[in-house]
This record gives structure tokens, sequence and C-alpha cells, in this order.
């Protein structure tokens, strides 16, 4: 298929929790992936279209949607299938054409106002306008010492950052091994925050390095302040899956004095497991194990000041949170469950249960793919009415969208 071709190969159905529009975006292909979860990642502006990627056959493409009626437009495509990020991390696809130039949808956000795909791919950093098609190379290279976490665009939309982690370095060289001597969770690391501009004229700013071992596979600037950016910080020896236990994963980055500080010190369990911005940047939400069992979920604001915190003990599942921008809810795809989309309210301050209402069924099959390519990744755009999702069944993803107006 050539670039600005337009299909469908979408279907709707009611959803039989509760009886929402959902659309089944995708129906072919090995995978398909919705960017990550974080604010603001995954749509334009007006909430007409959305982006994600999709490998089809040898290629990796990356596809816009329309929401509404289900058109595709492929945007830009590579040879390559998996992501050369990913499988330095060990979290690889097992196909036996695996060769690490290809994408993840990890790795994948949208500026709205400017629609613009921006994506890191192998080594580079690349923009492509959703209008038109027309891509930019914002950076042609990280170097073969680094790999990326997923990118994120500011406020202004002038630059795009990303956190950069050591590679793996038995993979240097241009080697590629999807079963290395050692797991990369057993090598000391680096960690480096930096920013490129989004117009593609080029130059590279480094905002921060962190002075000891650690790696960061997220960051987000805060909708509020361009000034402002959050990365995790995952230290030796667990990093991303436990850190060392006691310093807290979710930091802020002063992007003009490159000073960083967490966002605050205590929580009710030693790893903030996913964060993200509120809508209109004034706090962060978060959550993570609990110390006495179940799961903790919070709101601080950047000052550290604690909005609303709880521990409930019947959350024991693995899952993902992302704020909804109309209501004072997070919005889930596990934790409580694991076959649904979920809210989580937060603005009943004395309530010790969870208030969850049910969003649709995401039923994807968790583990049915390596890594993360079957989390559901559920994200919403500023309207609050789409909120996109991937699931997982017999052995290949698609990408969902669900009509939450009504």
């Amino acid at each position: 298929m050539e670039i600005g071709a337009v299909w469908n190969e979408s279907e709707t159905y009611t959803d039989p929790l509760t009886g929402r529009t959902v659309r089944r975006l995708t129906s072919a292909g090995r995978i398909n992936q919705t960017p990550t979860y974080h604010t603001d990642s995954g749509f334009t502006a007006d909430g007409r279209f959305s982006a994600f990627v999709s490998v089809r056959g040898r290629e990796t493409w990356i596809v816009r949607a329309e929401l509404a009626t289900g058109d595709l437009s492929l945007l830009w495509k590579t040879e390559g299938v998996g992501d050369r990020s990913y499988i330095h991390r060990g979290m690889s696809l097992r196909w036996t054409d695996v060769d690490g130039g290809g994408i993840c949808g990890n790795r994948l956000c949208v500026a709205p106002e400017s629609a613009a795909a921006v994506f890191c791919v192998h080594k580079s950093i690349v923009a492509v306008d959703m209008a038109t098609g027309e891509a930019a190379v914002l950076l042609e290279s990280c170097g073969d010492e680094w790999i990326y976490g997923a990118p994120a665009v500011s406020p202004d939309e002038k630059y795009a950052a990303v956190t950069l982690s050591s590679s793996h370095p038995e993979m240097r060289g241009g080697r590629l091994l999807l079963a290395p001597e050692k797991p990369y969770l057993a090598y000391s690391h680096e960690l480096r925050v930096i920013r490129v501009p989004l117009d593609g004229t080029g130059g590279v700013d480094v905002l921060y390095g962190h002075p000891d071992p650690a790696q960061s596979a997220h960051c987000a600037y805060c909708p509020a302040d361009q000034n402002l950016l959050y990365f995790d910080l995952d230290l030796p020896p667990r990093y991303w899956t436990g850190s060392d236990g006691s310093t807290p994963r979710i930091w802020l980055l002063d992007v003009g004095t490159g000073e960083a500080k967490p966002l605050k010190k205590d929580y009710p369990g030693s790893f903030q497991t996913h964060q993200a911005w509120l809508w209109d940047g004034s706090a962060m939400c978060y959550h993570g194990p609990a110390r006495e069992g179940g799961e903790f979920f919070g709101i601080a604001t950047p000052t550290g000041e604690v909005l609303w915190e709880r521990v409930f003990g019947e959350a024991k599942a693995y899952g993902h949170i992302t704020p909804d921008a109309r209501r004072a809810a997070l919005i889930m795809d596990g934790t409580f469950s694991r076959d649904k989309l979920q809210w989580l309210a937060w603005d009943s301050l004395d309530s010790a249960r969870p208030e969850l209402e049910p969003i649709c069924l995401h039923a994807t099959e968790w583990g049915s793919l390596p890594g993360q390519y079957s989390h559901p990744h559920p994200l919403t755009d500023r309207s609050g009415r789409w909120i996109s999702f991937t699931s997982a069944r017999a052995g290949r993803s698609d990408v969902f969208v669900v009509d939450v107006s009504r």
C-alpha cells in the first residue's frame, strides 16, 4: 500500500456491558497498537483523528484514523519489524523476522494542535504531518549507546522531549540478540532527558543527566507549564520492575534550571507503577502496589500537596491509569478488573471504597504477546468523547475506540 492510501476495515458493535458504541478500527495486520497512555498523546485537538502503529507483513506503518467513520490513512511506513528499544529491554516480539527497524505504539505520540505524529524508530526521531503525510527527521541518531523512551510534545508544540537510557551492552555495534547472555536489568545504565525542535531545525538540548546509574522510559510536559517536565526515575537493581525499593519514581524537572526533584517523598507503597498529568496540569495522578496489599491511588500537585490518596485492598490486578478529560476520575484497564475499562472516581474524598463505573469490555488476552503489546493502554482526547485502547486476541492485536459522550 502506498503513502496517502485511504481504506476502511472497521466495524462497530454495541458493548455488551454498557451499551456504548465501540468501533474496532483494525481487523488486519499482525500488530496494531495505540500510543502510550499519557495525557493528550494520541488525538488531534479537534478529536477527529488519532494515530497508531500497525505491523503489516514485514513493514511497520503509522496510520491515521478518523474516529467517527473508521477511515484509515497510511501516513508513513518503513521496512522493519520490532522496536529496537524494546528488543534491548528484553520485551521483543518473538517472530523470526524481527530486525529492530520497526516501532511499537509506546514510542508514538501526537502533537494535537499541529496534528503531527511524533515517533522514535530505530535510532531516529521522526515527525509526520497527519494532514499531508510530509515527514521530517527531528533527530538522525541517538547513538549506538542509547535507546529511547516514549516521546512527549511541549504545550507550545515547539519541542519533543524524550528520555534516553543506555542500550544493552551486548547489542552495540549493530548486533541484534533476542536472547542475550545477560538480561538488560543485569547491567548498570545511564539516564538523560533531551529535547529536539519539533520544526525539524535540528539541535539537541540535554535537559538532564542523572549523576548515578538510572534508567527511564517515560516523560511528559505539564499541560499548564512548558518548563515543567515529569520523568520516571528507575534505579538499580530492579529499574522499572521496582527500582531500589525506596526512592520515589516520579520526578519533576525544571527545564529552565535543569534541577530535578521527586513529586513527593512518601507514598503508601515503595514503587509508583504509572503516572500522568491531569488535563489542566494542576496535579499528577499515580498508582502502585500498597505495602499492606492491594493498590494505592493518588493525586498530588507539583508542590507535593496530596489532594487525594487511597489504598484499595481489592485492587489486585496489573493495569494502567490515565486521567479523564471531563470528570474527576481515572480511566483504568486493569487493577480492579482483567477485562474491563473502568472509571475510578477521585472526587469523593471521604470514600473508603472504590467508586467504579464500567466503560466497556476490552477483553484483551494479557500476556498473549510479549512486552506491552497486549496491554490496552487507554487514553482519551481532550474533549473526553473518545477513549482508545488496544486489545490482543488470538496472537495479534487491534485498536478500538469507544464513544463515551453519552
